[in-house]
C-alpha cells in the first residue's frame, strides 16, 4: 500500500511531462511494450522520444520508483550531471534488478560506486578510486608507455590479417583491447591477438553477457514478485533465488564469475608479492601501492579492475567495431582517409601523439566523432534521484526518480543533426569539442570518463596503423544482418536475434607487406 501511494504522487508530481510514444498499459505501464522491444531496444527508445527533450516513462503502478524520465535536453542533462550532482547517484540495486545483476559482476568500483545523497559515504570512497585512478591517464604516459602498447599491439594485429581472408574484425579489435589494458592495468603480456588463451577474457566476455542477458529477460517477472511479502519477495527472496537457480544463463554467469574472482585474485597476490612494486607503473600497482591509505582489499581491488576493464577495453573494441564498419560500406570515405594516413604517416611511420592531433588527421579524427554520434558504446545511461529536486523548467522530481539520457536517440535527433542517417564528415571539420552534456558519449561533469583522451588517441592509433596497409570491404550478405548486442556496451551483431557477435570484414592490401615494419617485433618493453 505504501508503495501504491508513493507511486500515485510520484506520477502526480511529473503529470506535465508528456509521456513516451507507445502503448500503455492500464497496469504495467510501459513495460510490456519496452519487453516487446528488447531486442531493438536503441531503437525504441529513439522513436518513442523523437521530438520530446523530456518524456516520462511508466512502470508497474503499484512500484514507487518504476517511474522514470527519458531526457535529450542538454540542459537537463547538465542539471543531474553535473549542477545538482550530488542529488543524482548510481542506481540502487533494490530499485534496477539489471542494475542488482552488474553490481554482482562489477562489485563496487569506479564504474558502479555511488556518490553524493546516494551513498552512505557520500562518495569517499568513489573519490578515492577516482583520485588514484587518474594518475594512470597522463599526458606523459600517452606519449610514453601507452603509446608504445598501442602501437606494438596494433602492429601485432595488422600483420595478422590475410588478403582477401574474411575476418572477423570486432574479435580482433577485442582482442587488441585486451591485450593492451591487461598490460596497462596488470602490468602482464597477452597475446589473445595471436591466439593465446586468456582465462580472464573468455571468463570476462561471458560474465558480461550473461549477466545482461538474465537482467532483461526477467525485468518483467522482478517488478512482479519484488512486492511479495517476506520470504518470497525483495531482491534477494526465495522468487528471485528460484529464477536464479532455474536459469541456465544465471549459472553460466556464476561459473565465470568464480574463474574471474579465481584469476583476478592470482593476479592481486602477484603484484603484491612483486620485489619491483615500487617501480611499476600499472593501475594495479597503484592501487596496491595505495592500499594501506585507502582500506582496500582484495576484493575491492578485484572490483577496481573489473571496472576498468569494461570502462577501458569494452568502450574502445566497440568504437573502433563501428568505425571499420562505416570504412567498409563508404568506399569514397575510406579512400580520403586512406589518402590522410599516408600524408600524415609517409612511408609507414608510426602514428604518435603530436601526428594523430584534430589538425593533423580531420578526416579520422571527425569519422572518430561521427561513429561516436551514430554508435555510441554507452548507448544510453542514467542516475536515480537521492534528494527531492526541481529541473531548470520548473518540474519537481521526487526521490525514486529514474533520469535516463540517451547519447544513441541524441545523435540522431534531426533537430540537432540534419540528416542523421547519413554519416558526414564535414560535421566535425574544423573540429571543437563539442560540450559535455550536449554529446555525453563519455559521460558529463564530475563523473567524465577519465580514459575519454586515451580511447580517443588508441581509436586513431589503431586505425592509423591498419589502414596504413589494408582497405576493407564487407562480407557479402552481411549488410542486412548488422545489429547492435544487447550487453552494456553497444557492440555489433550480425544477427538481428542478437545470436551472433561478428564484424566479418574482408581485408585487401595495399603495399607490398613483406616490407612493412609492422612485421618486426614489439619493443622489449612491451614484450616483458
Amino acid at each position: 500500500l505504501r508503495s501504491c501511494l508513493a507511486a500515485r504522487r510520484q506520477r502526480w508530481l511529473l503529470r506535465d511531462v508528456p509521456s513516451i510514444k507507445c502503448p500503455s498499459h492500464r497496469f504495467f505501464g510501459h513495460l510490456p511494450d519496452l519487453i516487446t522491444n528488447l531486442k531493438r531496444l536503441h531503437h525504441w527508445r529513439e522513436e518513442t522520444v523523437r521530438g520530446l527533450p523530456v518524456a516520462k516513462f511508466l512502470g508497474p503502478c503499484w512500484s514507487a520508483d518504476a517511474c522514470g524520465l527519458f531526457v535529450k535536453d542538454p540542459i537537463v542533462i547538465r542539471h543531474f550531471l553535473k549542477d545538482a550532482f550530488d542529488k543524482y547517484s548510481k542506481f540502487s540495486p533494490e530499485r534496477d534488478f539489471v542494475v542488482r545483476c552488474m553490481n554482482q559482476f562489477l562489485g563496487n568500483g569506479i564504474f558502479t560506486a555511488m556518490h553524493g545523497e546516494g551513498a552512505s559515504d557520500k562518495g569517499e570512497h568513489w573519490q578515492r578510486e577516482r583520485k588514484t585512478a587518474s594518475m594512470i591517464f597522463s599526458r606523459k604516459n600517452f606519449k610514453t608507455g601507452m603509446h608504445e602498447i598501442f602501437v606494438a599491439k596494433a602492429k601485432r594485429l595488422s600483420c595478422l590479417l590475410n588478403a582477401g581472408e574474411t575476418t572477423d574484425m570486432q574479435l580482433h579489435f577485442f582482442n587488441f583491447t585486451m591485450d593492451s589494458i591487461m598490460k596497462m592495468l596488470f602490468g602482464v603480456t597477452s597475446d589473445q591477438l595471436g591466439g593465446e588463451d586468456n582465462t580472464y577474457a573468455k571468463n570476462y566476455d561471458i560474465a558480461h553477457r550473461c549477466f545482461f542477458e538474465f537482467g532483461a529477460s526477467n525485468l518483467g517477472v522482478y517488478e512482479a514478485v519484488r512486492f511479495l511479502p517476506w520470504p518470497f519477495g525483495g531482491s534477494g527472496g526465495l522468487a528471485v533465488q528460484a529464477m536464479q537457480w532455474f536459469s541456465p544463463v544465471y549459472q553460466e554467469f556464476r561459473k565465470s564469475l568464480r574463474a574471474l574472482d579465481t584469476e583476478s585474485f592470482r593476479l592481486i597476490e602477484a603484484c603484491r608479492a612483486d620485489p619491483k612494486l615500487a617501480e611499476r607503473a600499472d593501475l594495479l600497482a597503484l592501487f596496491v601501492q595505495s592500499e594501506d591509505e585507502q582500506k582496500l582489499t582484495t576484493k575491492g581491488l578485484r572490483d577496481t579492475v573489473l571496472n576498468f576493464i569494461i570502462a577501458g577495453r569494452d568502450t574502445t573494441a566497440c568504437l573502433l567495431s563501428w568505425m571499420f564498419y562505416i570504412l567498409a560500406t563508404h568506399p569514397d570515405l575510406q579512400r580520403r582517409i586512406t589518402e590522410e594516413v599516408d600524408q600524415t604517416q609517409p612511408g609507414g611511420a608510426e602514428p604518435t601523439f603530436d601526428s594523430l592531433k584534430p589538425e593533423k588527421v580531420p578526416l579520422l579524427h571527425a569519422l572518430l566523432y561521427e561513429t561516436l554520434r551514430l554508435y555510441p558504446p554507452v548507448p544510453f545511461d542514467g542516475k536515480e534521484c537521492y534528494a527531492a529536486d526541481v529541473l531548470p523548467d520548473g518540474t519537481h522530481v521526487p526521490v525514486g526518480t529514474a533520469m535516463i539520457f540517451l547519447p544513441y536517440a541524441m545523435g540522431r535527433d534531426p533537430d540537432v543533426w540534419p540528416d542523421p542517417e547519413v554519416v558526414r564528415l564535414e560535421r566535425w571539420i574544423p573540429f571543437s569539442a563539442p560540450a559535455q552534456h550536449e554529446f555525453p558519449v563519455f559521460q558529463a561533469g564530475p563523473r567524465y570518463c577519465l580514459g575519454a583522451e586515451m580511447a580517443v588517441f588508441e581509436a586513431k592509433v589503431a586505425a592509423s596503423i591498419i589502414l596504413q596497409d589494408w582497405t576493407f570491404t564487407l562480407a557479402p550478405g552481411e549488410a542486412e544482418k548488422i545489429h547492435y548486442a544487447a550487453t552494456l556496451t553497444m557492440s555489433v551483431c550480425n544477427s538481428k536475434e542478437q545470436d551472433s557477435h561478428n564484424l566479418w570484414l574482408i581485408p585487401e592490401p595495399r603495399r607490398n607487406l613483406s616490407d612493412s615494419w609492422h612485421v618486426t617485433d614489439p619493443p622489449s618493453s612491451v614484450r616483458s
